[in-house]
């Protein structure tokens, strides 16, 4: 896997990830994450796909290409379980249906280095919940990173910085035709055009089928504030090589990621 992250803010404080478990399972805070984070995939199920990167120039190619090759797939979230067995029969009974997890890699990859964690004990499954959305369809419009209590690698300070600053968080677009070149230009767009900055990404060979996935990763840059803080594009197939050799902005991102601390209330990630 090959990306870059900056480190988070996880130095001990009081904040949302203290206090009690609400029902032996999960957080009262990650019960509300989790219900904020359901309602946001409604309302982004309806919207126009371009509107979801607002503010950006209506009649560019950022605008047009979001349009015509992105559709919304989900908004996503990491949760912290007391165990997986026990966070996926909490989803279940709540009725949403989660499906069958596979592993992270990506994410794993990434709250390793964020917090200095050996990859081998950072135990994070992904599952997706579907939802009733307002069109009448049932899609798996929630994806739900779960990185349980019991794991080797969990630390309190991980959870309160996850939760308070939701650096996980993010609203993801399917390229329905995916390519090299159509993802080139996607990436060189929302950087122009929508002050999106590439973070960087991977290849999951769990999800997309016999060639797996590609998720690339968007951070807002600090500059151009808005509601939506952090993108995906998820590509059916291995197109590593297609951004392998583009410019990674990484001093960018780490001044992205660093400014959240004090933008955090009220942000939409």
């Amino acid at each position: 896997m090959d990306f870059v992250h900056p480190s988070g803010t996880t130095e001990e404080k009081s904040g949302p990830g203290d206090g009690p478990v609400a029902d032996g399972v999960f957080s009262a805070t990650d019960l509300a994450r989790l219900d904020d984070t359901i309602a946001d995939a409604r309302f982004a199920s309806m919207a126009p796909a371009s509107a979801l990167l607002a503010p950006l120039a209506p009649h560019g190619e950022a605008a047009a290409l979001t349009e015509r090759e992105c559709v919304f797939d989900h908004c996503a979230v990491l949760l912290f379980p007391a165990t997986l067995a026990a966070g996926l029969d909490h989803l279940e009974r709540r009725g949403l249906a989660p499906l069958p997890t596979v592993p992270s890699t990506v994410v794993r990859g990434r709250l390793s280095e964020r917090h200095g964690l050996d990859p081998a004990d950072c135990e994070v499954h992904i599952t997706r919940l579907r939802l009733e959305l307002p069109d009448g369809r049932r899609h798996a419009a929630v994806e739900v990173f779960l990185f349980p209590r019991d794991s080797r690698a969990f630390g309190r300070r991980i959870e309160m910085a996850e939760s308070s600053y939701g650096f996980e968080n993010h609203t993801a677009f399917v390229v329905e035709r995916p390519s090299a070149p159509l993802l080139r230009r996607l990436v060189g767009a929302w950087r122009t055009e929508a002050g999106l900055l590439w973070e960087g990404g991977g290849h999951n060979p769990h999800e997309g089928g016999a060639h797996g996935s590609t998720v690339t990763y968007f951070v807002r840059d600090h500059r151009h504030p808005a509601g939506r803080r952090r993108f995906e594009l998820h590509c059916a197939g291995d197109l590593r090589d297609a951004v392998a050799g583009l410019p990674r902005p990484a001093e960018a991102v780490r001044r992205a990621y660093a400014s959240w601390p004090a933008a955090t209330a009220g942000a939409t990630v």
